[in-house]
């Protein structure tokens, strides 16, 4: 009624979270109007989280969220991923119409990025940004705001920091402090990027997403247990937001938790029905433990899950859960030779190499006393794969271990292939720091190439800049082929090593192939 006489008659209403996920993923509306509670379970910013950063809510829609509680204000003031504009309980229908004709002159205003980032045009965006900067008038804020996180996207480091510092000389700004944190982060600054993190924390106790980047910086330097820390204190705040529950399930798993990743991963389901941040990969961890516990009933509700999340999206990480769930569910250890052939693919994570070996530990006939690991033949050419492509360290050796859960001849060769990785990167790192980079290169590159294993294709980088730098005239295509070589390993090594390690490398051959 109060749109109405704002003149908007075209309304859908939605009284759930599912039925409000359907709605907007198969229809494209102008303006969402979303109450913030929801009764139970997930509320209505946890939402606008969700499917922002799932990409299911296009740009140019006008989100606004109606609230009883005038606490509201501290939560979107420190929320990463805002509204367009909040109102509280109770308002009038001129409100309303302000309100709704302020936000679509902003989004208006900002369209010309926004066309640009829909074309997947990152720099077109930041061309268009610069552009709007003298006529920004009232939106100065929002589109300095997307122009610095564009900056961040893009890589242009530094320029991101100067502008989130020029920013926060004005104001402080909880989303700029913690976009300062991440270009700091990715300059390989990490004690200026955790005291920023820290400070964030402290002036705005409710800033989640400042807990999450922090949590992640500790777990890329490795340091679990105070990443699980900050996630718990994320997750006492946002307790129902399912992309958090299911890292910090992932995370629980790896620090050999099962109980408390049991309990995280079957939130995050109950929570995320049908959307489209619910991995298939967290179910299959479900279905896994259920069989292991002997629960067939959840083990056989989670597994058609599964099948049913993998086949809305037809990525290959989804086509190996398929299969993995496929041969669980048919107990036919058969038709993981299907997955062959993408054990060495980027979308293959440790998570799925992992629930991968335990579905063979599941299924596979019982190993035979005296058993004599074979790489040649199955289920040993599998684990030899995982182990060379996954090892880097002694704790994630004990994680495919563990996996294989009673079959301690499984375990021994999952350890002497982690071993043997270990010892023949150490050979190539002993050459770097003798300077013998041509012996170095000799020996890595071939088992980087071979195992795609991130520890070696970091160590090959290392010395083929040291290489190429140590040797400035060699012959142009050798040097070319070096740095498309190590330029392809950098790439696939993002977000998987130290964001600072990986932004100086790549610079370092930027230098090499501008020179």
């Amino acid at each position: 009624m109060t749109l109405a006489q704002c003149g908007i008659n075209r309304v859908d209403a939605a009284s759930s979270i599912g039925e409000t996920r359907r709605r907007l993923r198969n229809a494209q509306y102008d303006v969402v109007l979303c109450d913030y509670h929801f009764g139970e379970g997930m509320n209505g910013q946890e939402l606008l989280e969700e499917l922002r950063q799932s990409s299911e809510l296009p740009l140019y829609t006008i989100w606004i969220m109606i609230t009883a509680e005038a606490a509201y204000e501290k939560v979107v003031a420190v929320a990463e991923i805002g509204p367009d504009d909040y109102l509280i309980k109770p308002f009038t229908s001129a409100l309303l119409t302000q309100r709704l004709s302020l936000a679509w002159k902003r989004k208006r205003f900002l369209k010309p990025i926004y066309d640009k980032i829909n074309e997947d045009d990152i720099s077109g965006a930041i061309a268009a940004a610069k552009e709007l900067i003298p006529k920004a008038e009232g939106f100065r804020s929002d589109l300095m705001r997307l122009l610095s996180s564009l900056l961040l996207e893009a890589g242009q480091l530094e320029q991101a920091r100067l502008l989130f510092e020029e920013i926060l000389s004005q104001r402080m700004i909880p989303w700029a402090k913690l976009g300062l944190a991440k270009a700091l982060v990715r300059q390989g600054k990490k004690n200026q990027a955790e005291g920023a993190l820290q400070a964030a924390i402290v002036e705005h106790a409710q800033y989640v997403d400042a807990y999450e980047e922090l949590a992640s910086m500790y777990m890329a330097d490795g340091r679990l247990d105070q990443a699980m820390a900050v996630f718990e204190k994320c997750l006492a705040m946002t307790p129902n937001n399912v992309s958090r529950l299911q890292k910090a399930g992932n995370l629980a798993n790896m620090l050999g938790d099962s109980a408390k990743a049991k309990k995280l991963l079957e939130q995050a389901v109950k929570c995320g029905g049908n959307s489209a941040a619910l991995s298939a990969d967290t179910v299959l961890q479900l279905a896994l433990a259920a069989r292991r516990e002997n629960n067939s009933s959840d083990a056989e509700k989670y597994l058609r899950l599964v099948k049913e999340i993998a086949k809305k999206d037809q990525t290959v990480k989804n086509k190996i859960i398929d299969f993995i769930a496929t041969s669980i569910y048919e107990g036919k250890p058969q038709l993981l030779n299907e997955i062959e052939i993408h054990l060495s693919h980027p979308e293959m994570t440790q998570e799925i190499a992992t629930s991968f070996i335990m579905a063979a530990d599941l299924i596979c006939p019982a190993t035979v006393e005296g058993e004599t690991p074979s790489g040649d033949a199955a289920p040993y050419k599998w684990l030899q794969h995982i182990s060379q492509r996954f090892i880097t360290t002694r704790h994630i050796s004990g994680l495919l271990e563990s996996a294989a859960n009673m079959r301690p001849v499984w375990k021994t060769y999952i350890q002497q292939i982690g071993q043997d990785v270990n010892d023949l990167n150490n050979r190539g790192v002993q050459h770097m720091l003798k300077s013998e980079f041509t012996e170095a290169i000799d020996i890595l590159l071939p088992a980087a190439q071979n195992t795609c294993n991130n520890r070696l294709m970091l160590s090959t980088s290392h010395a083929i800049v040291k290489y190429l730098k140590t040797k400035p005239h060699i012959e142009k295509k050798e040097r070319d082929a070096l740095i498309t070589v190590a330029s392809g390993m950098i790439e696939r090594l993002n977000g998987l090593i130290d964001a600072g390690t990986q932004h100086s490398l790549s610079q370092d051959l930027q230098q090499l192939f501008d020179h």
